[in-house]
């Protein structure tokens, strides 16, 4: 009998779980609706793929001519010349000092003075009083107002290609091609991410976007991923541009072989070939349709775009958390933040960014305009009478007290992990793609202008007032939640449970 009743509750529990995680990935879709939902979203991405798979069919008299040597200069001369490129080349000594020289210029003008120029032009001069980059910073990131002139709004977007220039040399330093670089650990863990991440790390920030974030934030990843990679495929047919592998094996002065007839190259990835007895790598890269793509690195656009996402929309958790005698309990369907601004209801997406004017108290105001005075707040105590109040942010969740001072509880508080998946997954693919000698430098920092070029674009004119913004008005009751759209797929899921805090990016 308690045999039988163990399986009998199993069983409960089980399709308890298979109907949540259905109903909450499906939400009012259903098995046929949602892969062409899934197929118009990535649609994008499908174009790029196929407009790479096709590359071979432009006829040969119509393409532009072959740059061999470009990416080997502007490498050496942005960059500096620190493996002794430039000796192995033309025997000269004296470029080195001259590349470094031009390096340190290009990085100090180009990279830290301009980038600081404007954004103390917008914040100082402009005088903008809120961060252009996350309109409601102070709501997904803090608890309190959002200074603009932060550091945050520093980093990103204005210091990130300094900060890329700088990372992309120390990974230069250890991805040096001399025998006594190569191992066959290194030839593996190179591999694994040139390859295997390089397919499944866009998945995986992917579904970790559905599950965790505001309905649409995927959306706007697929297209940023598209509009990057079109723009880099499109860049590789019109200024065709040579591999670090191609001037290493024939030589920056070589004419023979600068021709769309040239068979691609695998590079570093022979050396696995070898140790797994297989051509599988061999064989892929002979049949490149664009032998001549280096630059921009797709490679490194779409690690960075991951990045972005994971370290721009991981939002850390405002302690919004009351104590109580029991780990979990809601009063009602959902307890209430202690203060609220009555605002007039709003209807539509327009640009209405949310700000604070209190420790707690939230309001909606227009871009640009001045603050309203009309708006009044008070205390707000969480029980059922008040659950419809406009203007009311429903994310107050109580926890046990004790959970919430252990050690790891920093981690989620801080949402420290996949802000650190982000920026490890980058740094090991920067240096996989230099240790494999399949792109310069060069060819990943302008990966890295194009990934953010797509996603100050994508977050300006999609993700802020056509995704975000919508979705914190539901949240603040001033806009009907018709679709079921104000939770994301883990609050679905998890709704109504000690869990469903978890999945909250308000929380």
């Amino acid at each position: 009998m308690s045999a039988r009743f163990l399986r009998g509750c199993y069983n409960v529990v089980f399709e308890t779980i298979i109907k949540r995680l259905y109903r909450g990935s499906l939400n009012h879709r259903n098995l046929l609706t949602l892969p062409l939902n899934f197929l118009a979203n990535f649609s994008i991405i499908f174009i790029w793929l196929m407009i790479f798979k096709n590359a071979g069919l432009i006829p040969l008299d119509i393409r532009p001519t072959i740059h061999s040597k470009a990416a080997f200069y502007l490498d050496n001369y942005m960059f500096g010349d620190y493996w002794g490129e430039m000796y192995q080349q033309f025997g000269k000594t004296s470029y080195r000092p001259w590349t470094i020289f031009s390096s340190i210029i290009f990085s100090t003008l180009f990279l830290l003075l301009l980038p600081l120029a404007i954004w103390y032009y917008i914040y100082y001069v402009k005088k903008l009083d809120y961060n252009f980059m996350e309109w409601n910073d102070h709501i997904f990131h803090f608890s309190d107002r959002s200074n603009p002139k932060r550091l945050r709004t520093l980093c990103i977007p204005f210091l990130l290609p300094f900060v890329a220039l700088v990372f992309l040399n120390i990974m230069h330093v250890f991805a040096k091609q001399t025998e006594e670089n190569f191992s066959n650990w290194k030839d593996f863990v190179a591999w694994f991410s040139y390859v295997i991440l390089h397919l499944t790390s866009p998945i995986l920030t992917a579904v970790y976007l559905y599950v965790f974030h505001p309905p649409g934030v995927l959306k706007c990843f697929a297209l940023s991923l598209g509009i990057q990679n079109i723009m880099g495929v499109t860049t590789h047919l019109l200024l065709p541009m040579a591999p670090p592998w191609f001037v290493h094996m024939y030589g920056i002065m070589d004419t023979e072989h600068v021709n769309y007839t040239q068979e691609g190259y695998a590079a570093g990835l022979t050396r696995v070939d070898k140790q797994l007895g297989t051509h599988l790598n061999t064989a892929g890269f002979h049949m490149s349709p664009i032998v001549f793509g280096a630059v921009p690195s797709v490679h490194s656009a779409m690690a960075f775009q991951c990045f972005l996402f994971l370290v721009t929309r991981s939002a850390t958790y405002k302690s919004r958390m009351g104590s109580g005698t029991s780990p979990f309990r809601k009063e009602t369907e959902r307890t209430l933040i202690s203060k609220y601004s009555e605002e007039p209801e709003i209807t539509g997406s327009s640009n209405l960014p949310l700000q604070l004017r209190g420790e707690d108290e939230l309001e909606l105001r227009t871009l640009g305009l001045e603050q309203s005075n009309t708006s009044s707040s008070e205390e707000l105590r969480p029980t059922a009478d008040r659950c419809d109040t406009p203007g009311t942010l429903a994310i107050y969740y109580l926890h046990d007290p004790e959970f919430c001072t252990r050690w790891y509880f920093s981690i989620f508080n801080r949402a420290i992990l996949p802000r650190l998946l982000g920026i490890l997954f980058l740094l090991w693919q920067w240096w996989s793609t230099m240790y494999l000698d399949h792109h310069y430098r060069f060819d990943l920092f302008i990966g890295v202008l194009y990934a953010l070029f797509v996603h100050i674009l994508i977050n300006h004119y999609v993700l802020q007032p056509k995704v975000l913004q919508p979705w914190l008005t539901i949240r603040l009751q001033q806009m009907p939640d018709t679709r079921n759209e104000g939770r994301t797929m883990g609050m679905r899921v998890f709704q109504d449970t000690k869990m469903e805090w978890f999945f909250d990016p308000l929380a």
